[in-house]
């Protein structure tokens, strides 16, 4: 971090590895942020990320949570599985296609969204010099 601005990550972002040095960098802070605001709610990141996309769009394939949270079928299949156990969710034969499951919030789950907004607002408050714009540029720039 610079001594002048103490919230800014020092790396030369003027070349590739500089710029994945700092999304390391960034990646570090915000799971660090991240594990801060929900240890008293009992969940692990992989919790939580999984929430943060059921919050988005309540009922997804198993598949499709994988895929979000980058990490294997067995792995999201253990993480559903202990979240089922504390009542956070739970799976339902899917409409569409009776060999899959879908993963549902129960109300348990939906209640945690109200119990973790202090997340979103520290990570506001870390990237309050950009503005909505450039956080779609920039998002749009990183799924290349």
């Amino acid at each position: 971090m610079s001594e002048n601005n103490p919230g800014k990550l020092l790396c030369n972002p003027k070349n590739l590895t500089g710029v994945f040095e700092l999304i390391t960098k960034i990646n570090r802070r915000y799971e660090k942020i991240q594990r801060k605001n929900i240890q008293n709610l009992n969940l692990t990141p992989s919790q939580h990320m999984i929430l943060r996309q059921l919050w988005e769009s309540d009922g997804r394939q198993f598949k499709d949570l994988a895929e979000c949270c980058e990490c294997t079928r067995p792995t999201i299949t253990g993480v559903i599985d202990t979240m089922e156990s504390n009542l956070l969710v739970t799976r339902e034969s899917n409409p569409k296609d009776r060999r899959s499951l879908l993963v549902k919030l129960t109300d348990k789950g939906k209640n945690l969204k109200n119990d973790t907004p202090q997340l979103e607002t520290m990570v506001n408050g870390c990237c309050s010099g950009i503005n909505q714009e450039e956080i779609e540029t920039l998002g749009q720039l990183l799924q290349k």
